[in-house]
């Protein structure tokens, strides 16, 4: 029953009026009432998060994606699905970490994961790497991953302020890892971020990031972030874009990287 607003729009208003009193012809009045209703709230909330958008990108707004506030919502989720509310099935979970995942992050190499929330990818990342580094700005997060994951000797937990990584060592990292994060961290601290990476990564290593596609247009409450604009922050920082993708084939399969339009960028340290 649920729409693309947007489709309305190729109704023309008299056939838009013969609808309506099919509808209540052929539902009731009951039904039609509530149609009407879903109807004007959904256009509602539709133009009201165009205008937002629009007073973000005029004003330079952060949204609801600042350090501030990424901490106050992912602090007090409810972790209880482990962050699996976002897996658009257990296919392509497992499509995604045999096509993506292990394609770009070497086994046996040092791996930096920005984000783990409760644990989806570390799993992953703890039984494929010679040593894990996770860090978050939730310290609720990093709490349940130590639960989860204290008994595994090649993993380190930290929490960091949502920009900084000066714990890590320099030159000591082999590849990046993070999902569902970057789509909701702004350009000025993703510009950090790469200062950081920058700083870590060893010659040759290889990162591979989630994150937003057009300012978060397509809902999702994504960052200010461009996939250009994301391009042009990586290689400000000397880094070489490998890839950029919005999904990949598995078998005769095609899978999205997310609903909302999202994209994975690929980059190397090449110097």
């Amino acid at each position: 029953m649920k729409d693309i607003i947007a489709n309305r729009r190729k109704i023309r208003p008299l056939q838009k009026l013969r609808l309506f009193k099919m509808a209540v012809r052929e539902n009731g009045c009951f039904w039609t009432m509530y149609l009407l209703i879903y109807y004007v709230t959904s256009w509602m909330a539709d133009r009201s998060y165009e205008r937002m958008n629009r007073l973000r990108v005029k004003y330079n707004l952060p949204g609801l994606n600042s350090p501030a506030m990424n901490y106050e919502i992912w602090q007090n989720w409810d972790w209880e699905d482990s962050g699996e509310e976002w897996t658009e099935s257990a296919e392509w979970k497992d499509s995604l970490i045999n096509n993506v995942l292990l394609r770009h992050i070497p086994k046996g190499g040092n791996v930096l994961e920005v984000g783990p929330g409760a644990g989806r990818w570390t799993e992953t990342l703890q039984q494929t790497a010679g040593h894990l580094s996770a860090v978050d700005i939730s310290d609720e997060c990093i709490k349940i991953c130590k639960r989860k994951f204290g008994h595994c000797k090649n993993v380190e937990f930290f929490v960091n302020n949502g920009t900084d990584l000066s714990f890590i060592q320099s030159d000591s990292i082999d590849s990046v890892w993070s999902f569902d994060v970057f789509v909701h961290i702004n350009s000025e601290e993703i510009k950090s971020y790469m200062k950081e990476f920058k700083r870590l990564l060893k010659k040759g290593a290889i990162a591979a990031i989630h994150h937003g596609h057009d300012r978060g247009r397509q809902g999702g409450w994504r960052s200010d972030v461009t996939s250009e604009k994301f391009v042009e922050i990586v290689e400000a920082n000397g880094f070489q874009v490998e890839a950029q993708i919005a999904g990949w084939w598995d078998g005769e399969t095609h899978h999205k990287i997310s609903a909302y339009g999202d994209v994975m960028t690929i980059f190397r340290k090449v110097e």
